[in-house]
């Protein structure tokens, strides 16, 4: 699994009612360069599970910024209280996945009743995986190596 910390990884644009997010300049489009699947199917797991909204809109933000950065994205799909029980294949089917960030406390009951840590500890071995705060990624049971922090 190639594991990345990003994070608030992108700028916003307002332009009246309109929201554009753009990658900041960290250097994370270039370290997925090598990584990066074409047109993944990318997962955005919730911190709160019950707020379905703030998830969605989060992963469409990503998955936008991604490809305007030259990581096309697929597919976007939200592993959340509605989806909770389709977990094991959802993940399994994810090329990339991205971890929200959040209330500790929630993530860390939802990682728990969806099985997360064994899901990714069976994930195909070119899996990106994307924590946008390291608290994710530690409740994950994922260690990031240094140089694959982005802030």
């Amino acid at each position: 699994m190639h594991t990345f910390l990003a994070v608030e990884p992108c700028d916003y644009e307002i332009r009246g009612l309109y929201r554009f997010a753009t990658l900041k300049d960290t250097g994370l489009a270039e370290a997925l360069a090598d990584v990066w699947p074409d047109q993944p199917r990318l997962l955005m797991v919730a911190a709160d599970p019950a707020d379905a909204t703030t998830t969605e809109n989060l992963a469409l933000d990503l998955a936008s910024a991604l490809t305007k950065a030259g990581r096309g994205v697929g597919e976007v799909r939200v592993l959340e209280q509605d989806t909770a029980e389709h977990a094991a294949p959802l993940l399994a089917g994810a090329q990339v996945v991205v971890l929200a960030d959040g209330d500790d406390e929630k993530r860390a009951a939802f990682y728990a009743d969806i099985n997360l840590v064994d899901c990714l500890a069976a994930a195909d071995e070119n899996v990106v995986l994307i924590g946008l705060d390291g608290a994710a990624l530690e409740a994950a049971g994922v260690a990031v190596p240094v140089d694959r922090a982005f802030n």
